[in-house]
């Protein structure tokens, strides 16, 4: 199950509440920085993309190259 929430980091600390996970539950956090697409160019977004480390990059990569 994926679970996505906004929120914002305060002097280093992250907080989340109200979340469906039994409590004890692992999981996994990614930090994602938001950012307004509009703003940018696609080539520069899809720069940025590519530079993610792990399996999300590579998903969406391999998900663009599809198309």
């Amino acid at each position: 199950m994926q679970y996505t929430v906004d929120t914002q980091i305060n002097e280093g600390h992250l907080e989340l509440n109200n979340l469906p996970f039994e409590n004890g539950s692992d999981v996994k956090v990614v930090l994602i920085p938001k950012a307004s697409l509009a703003k940018m160019s696609f080539n520069k977004a899809q720069k940025l993309t590519k530079s993610i480390k792990g399996n999300l990059s590579d998903d969406i990569v391999s998900e663009r190259a599809e198309k």
